[in-house]
């Protein structure tokens, strides 16, 4: 995990260094979650795992719109 940069500062700052380590760490957490689901989870795991990455599949869109 990298420092902690909130999205509301990187958007006010405009700085692509913040921007990036954002990115970073949502595209970091959506790897975790598919190599957890490619290697198999119970059932109750397997929809806890989906509506993380719908989290983060909804925090994608949302940063493309804030960093635009």
């Amino acid at each position: 995990m990298s420092e902690f940069v909130s999205a509301m500062d990187a958007m006010n700052s405009a700085s692509y260094n913040d921007q990036k380590l954002i990115r970073e760490e949502v595209a970091e957490i959506d790897f975790r979650l598919r190599r957890a689901m490619d290697a198999g989870l119970s059932v109750d795991e397997m929809k806890m795992a989906r509506a993380a990455k719908q989290a983060v599949d909804a925090a994608n869109e949302i940063l493309e719109k804030v960093f635009q």
